[in-house]
């Protein structure tokens, strides 16, 4: 991984499209502590979406709520950070904090060596209304955006992809 001609390494643990998302403890903009569960209990879909700080990433990150917010269906969209942080009011993204290191050490996203040791990279997840993983985007260069064309495809898939009538219908 790279930011601005820096290497650095990420925890060993990836988590990868196919498999089952995993619960989440995390804090609250509010400082109160809860679990995001990996299958809605609403059957929505989730997206997971991280980056090691705010002020560096805020044009991108703003970018995606705005994009976010002009979805036709809702969409749970988490942004972790790796501890509390002071933030704007975002119209569809929720901000949470990953004090336990759960979502970094689970989702494979913590920064391990460098400058932002101890954070989290750049990525996101689709997590589908089943709980399954259906997408990831995380970028090998920090300063690549997402790919919200791609992102936007991916998120129509699993939207169709899942009627929670099971194979015997």
């Amino acid at each position: 991984m790279r930011y601005k001609n820096e290497e650095f390494e990420l925890t060993d643990e990836i988590i990868d499209i196919g498999y089952m998302a995993e619960n989440v403890d995390v804090e609250g903009i509010d400082g109160k502590e809860f679990t995001i569960k990996k299958a809605n209990a609403n059957r929505m879909i989730q997206i997971f979406l991280s980056f090691p700080n705010f002020e560096d990433f805020k044009e991108e990150i703003l970018a995606f709520d705005e994009f976010m917010s002009e979805a036709k269906v809702e969409i749970y969209t988490y942004i972790f950070f790796d501890s509390p942080l002071e933030l704007p009011k975002f119209k569809k993204i929720i901000p949470v904090f990953d004090i336990n290191n759960e979502f970094g050490d689970m989702y494979g996203t913590k920064i391990v060596s460098g400058t932002f040791v101890d954070k989290l990279t750049k990525a996101l997840f689709i997590i589908g209304k089943d709980g399954a993983i259906y997408h990831i985007d995380m970028p090998n260069d920090l300063e690549t955006l997402l790919d919200v064309e791609r992102i936007r495809v991916e998120l129509n898939k699993v939207y169709q992809s899942y009627t929670g009538v099971g194979c015997h219908g």
